[in-house]
């Protein structure tokens, strides 16, 4: 049947979750949350929107991708986005809210993702960080992810035209 009739991405259900003695609740992002989206952006980059609306609602719509936000009550804390092919993940979108970073929710949210893909039997997860994001590549190498090679000018829709992204990998099957 093909991996988007796999339960478990396509109705992922809500549940609740404890990171770090907070409680939460995990659930699926749904077109008329796209605010919610905006604002968690728009507070993570500093007032900037490297995806504008248009970007996140056409991710929402899409059926190879899926978007969780993390919420405390009714405040959006943090959000992932991945994208699914046939054999491996992309993490498109990972942000937290400053006030919460360093609590170990962006690794929650990374390590959901890896455990999603792995239940579907996908062989990797590839994700960009911008080169220069040492603290944001430091996570991601605890988590089992390894430097794969360098996309030139990458990032090009801000201030810094010219920022390479760095893909990362994670395996998720060992390499024979």
């Amino acid at each position: 049947m093909g991996l988007f009739f796999k339960a478990d991405l396509v109705l992922f259900a809500p549940r609740a979750i404890s990171i770090s003695g907070h409680e939460y609740c995990l659930k699926k992002a749904e077109a008329g949350e796209l605010a919610r989206l905006l604002l968690l952006e728009k507070e993570v980059y500093a007032g900037r929107l490297p995806w504008d609306g248009e970007v996140f609602a056409e991710e929402l719509r899409r059926r190879d991708s899926l978007y969780l936000l993390l919420l405390e009550g009714d405040f959006l804390v943090g959000a992932i986005g991945c994208r699914f092919s046939l054999s491996k993940a992309h993490i498109t979108f990972l942000a937290v809210m400053p006030k919460e970073q360093g609590q170990g929710i962006g690794s929650y949210l990374v390590q959901t993702v890896l455990d999603l893909s792995k239940s579907a039997d996908l062989k990797a997860v590839t994700l960009e960080v911008r080169v220069e994001n040492k603290k944001a590549q430091e996570l991601y190498r605890q988590i089992g992810f390894e430097d794969n090679f360098v996309r030139k000018n990458y990032y090009d829709n801000d201030d810094r035209p010219d920022s390479d992204g760095l893909n990362m990998i994670c395996h998720l099957r060992k390499k024979n």
